[in-house]
């Protein structure tokens, strides 16, 4: 695979086929490819790894795109979504706490982390998160669905006697 062809497929939207893969694999290996493109690489594979339930293998490419660009905040939020999915919940909540930090207005962060947390049943947290990724995606129905499935729980919860 040409190296031109292998950016544009690992720059496009991430898949589990074995193209997808390849092609990222392409860019990640390539003598020719920058820095920055070995880590949007390294990424947009893991999500693809994660997606056909290749856990361990997402996780790979995850902390090395830390260790590449350790202030990479899309790295750090897929891997916490890794993390939650295998239960790895403190270490979840670390990730999605160190993605936020780098990147205050990125909503996956918040909701991934609204999500945890609801899990967790820590629903005040959870409705906070999700108010927050609301404010920064005010179009996104998933978010404002939550969002008002979080407050009912809230409520319930306020509702029952001790």
């Amino acid at each position: 695979m040409k190296f031109e062809d292998a950016v544009q497929i690992a720059q496009g939207r991430p898949r589990p086929d074995g193209r997808f893969i390849e092609a990222c694999t392409a860019v990640v290996t390539a003598v020719e490819a920058k820095a920055d493109q070995k880590v949007e690489a390294l990424v947009s594979r893991a999500i693809g790894y994660a997606m056909g339930k290749q856990y361990e293998k997402a996780l790979s490419d995850l902390d090395e795109a830390v260790r590449l660009h350790p202030t990479f905040d899309r790295a750090y939020v897929n891997r916490a979504n890794v993390y939650s999915i295998l239960r790895k919940d403190q270490m979840a909540l670390s990730d999605y706490g160190r993605s936020i930090d780098l990147n205050p207005t990125n909503p996956i962060a918040y909701i991934g982390r609204g999500q945890l947390h609801r899990r967790l049943g820590m629903i005040g947290e959870a409705v906070a998160d999700v108010a927050m990724a609301c404010a920064l995606d005010e179009e996104n129905p998933h978010y404002v669905r939550l969002w008002e499935e979080l407050l009912d729980e809230s409520q319930a919860a306020a509702a029952k006697p001790n």
